[in-house]
């Protein structure tokens, strides 16, 4: 943009000498483009888009043109002092050009995400619709304005899955009802703590009584060690999906404001600097509210990306289904999605028994509530729960019911005969030792330290193949079967694993430390 010499004028002619008389920076980049009149002013059509200017132009335009005592004589010296002030009054402006390009650059990377993952906007979604859903089989009726507002409920997962903007992504059952693949009883818990903490709430306001919180699921849940049945689906939902920054940071750095002193000024001139004050403090404020504008922009684009991964794994993909798929036990219908049964290993019972697929079928010699722990156990893992996380419903209080669990888990591969885990690799694994530390959670930049003894023929055997103490590498560099077991490990950990074949199939893994 251009700024006309005369446009200039008429504002320094409106400024007595003396008087603190404020120049909106607006007023002087919005007049018309004078006419080009020298070689030097047709240069500026050379200008890049976006605001930036040939280097070989810049360096010659933020050279004010030259005034000596013979143009001040002249007819016209106003107009030579006005044209010095042309080309550095050009550069200004032109230099929240940037800001104004990055900022349309953030508003269509995040109009272009939310296109991309087919978000509504805005959201056609009411607080008051009643939600027809089928959670893990079971049928639930709920109001949305329960699933996104109150207190522990605003700002977790749980609200951004219900706002309305993912609706077009939602899994549908045969019967059009929202599919969520997780437990039912566990979304039971969280739906009856958020009822009760409402009618409380209600009450409440006539008796000034306490009033409780649906986050004290997650504080009972921590005092637990999330070890509890339903603790991994109460952490899933309802931890806060934005992290709460330490301090204000959208608060923008206060700068010295930019200005030119009058000492040993000729009062005549003190007109001029009041002027030239008041354009480089229109231009400082214009810049801040740029960088605020683009502080906006970047926030929204990244809270919007965090709320997608937060969610992605209860929705269907982009580009096609998930289908429901049900297997019904003793009368009881259990539902989960056709992703959670393609990770498990082909061989597994769970996923074909007897050559044919146990889904969409029926069970009766099997406890609902052993069918349940055991798809579970697989759901968890296909919202990227640890193996500790997904072990949770592998594990019963009750001995004898440990064990007769643990030959039904057997019998459909869940669990191998002597109490190992089967990961989606098909490896097998058990702890030995529960680690207290760390979980490496920066895929690009953790390094692991660990200790890895194989053997040929058993743990602790004759046969000793491989042993490597206190390795260092980093958890990109990792693959297969250590790639997987270090991701879900906590530092202090002992695993033993049993590779499917080869040599050294039988592994003790221990997480040293993350570095």
């Amino acid at each position: 943009m251009h700024v006309h010499a005369a446009s200039l004028v008429r504002e320094l002619d409106r400024i007595p000498s003396g008087l603190q008389t404020r120049v909106s920076l607006n007023t002087i980049t919005n007049q018309t483009k004078p006419p080009q009149t020298s070689r030097r002013a047709t240069k500026t059509q050379r200008w890049h888009r976006g605001g930036e200017m040939d280097r070989s132009i810049a360096a010659d335009w933020s050279i004010p043109a030259v005034v000596d005592s013979d143009s001040l004589t002249a007819q016209c010296p106003e107009r030579v002092v006005l044209d010095s002030f042309h080309r550095p009054a050009v550069i200004l402006c032109e230099s929240l050009n940037p800001l104004k390009q990055q900022i349309t650059v953030e508003r269509e990377s995040t109009a272009q995400l939310k296109e991309s993952h087919c978000i509504a906007d805005p959201p056609a979604a009411s607080a008051n619709d009643m939600l027809q859903l089928n959670v893990g089989g079971t049928e639930r009726r709920v109001m949305r304005n329960h699933m996104t507002q109150g207190e522990g409920v605003e700002g977790t997962l749980l609200a951004a899955l219900f706002s309305g903007k993912f609706d077009n992504r939602f899994i549908k059952d045969d019967k059009q009802r929202v599919f969520l693949n997780m437990d039912s009883e566990a979304f039971n818990t969280i739906h009856t703590a958020i009822l009760e903490a409402r009618t409380v709430q209600q009450a409440a306001r006539k008796g000034g009584a306490s009033v409780p919180s649906v986050s004290r699921l997650l504080t009972e849940a921590d005092k637990r060690g999330n070890k509890g049945l339903h603790d991994f689906w109460i952490k899933k939902l309802l931890s806060p999906v934005h992290k709460t920054p330490a301090s204000d940071d959208t608060a923008q750095p206060a700068g010295k404001e930019p200005s030119v002193t009058a000492e040993g000024i000729p009062d005549a001139a003190r007109g001029l600097i009041v002027a030239l004050n008041n354009v480089l403090e229109a231009h400082a404020d214009q810049n801040r509210q740029l960088e605020g504008e683009l502080h906006t922009e970047k926030m929204r684009y990244e809270q919007l990306m965090t709320e997608i991964e937060a969610v992605s794994s209860f929705l269907a993909p982009i580009d096609g289904d998930d289908p429901v798929r049900s297997v019904d036990v003793c009368g009881e219908v259990l539902s989960t999605c056709q992703s959670t049964i393609d990770a498990m290993p082909e061989d597994m019972a769970l996923k074909r028994r007897n050559s044919a697929s146990v889904w969409g079928g029926s069970v009766n010699d099997v406890p609902p509530d052993h069918m349940s722990r055991m798809i579970d156990h697989h759901r968890r893992q296909r919202h990227g729960a640890s193996p500790k996380e997904a072990s949770v419903p592998l594990q019963l209080t009750d001995e004898q019911a440990q064990r007769a669990f643990d030959v039904n888990a057997a019998m459909y591969g869940v669990i191998s005969g002597d109490g190992f885990t089967v990961t989606p690799l098909g490896n097998r694994y058990r702890i030995v030792t529960d680690g207290t530390g760390r979980v490496p959670t920066n895929y690009n930049n953790d390094r692991v330290k660990y200790d890895w003894i194989t053997w040929c023929d058993a743990f602790d055997g004759q046969d000793k193949y491989y042993d490597d103490r206190g390795r260092v590498g980093r958890v990109s560099g990792l693959y297969g079967w250590l790639r997987e077991a270090v991701l879900s490990m906590s530092e202090g950990e002992v695993r033993q694993i049993i590779l499917p074949a080869g040599y050294g199939r039988y592994v003790q893994l221990r997480l040293i430390s993350i570095e």
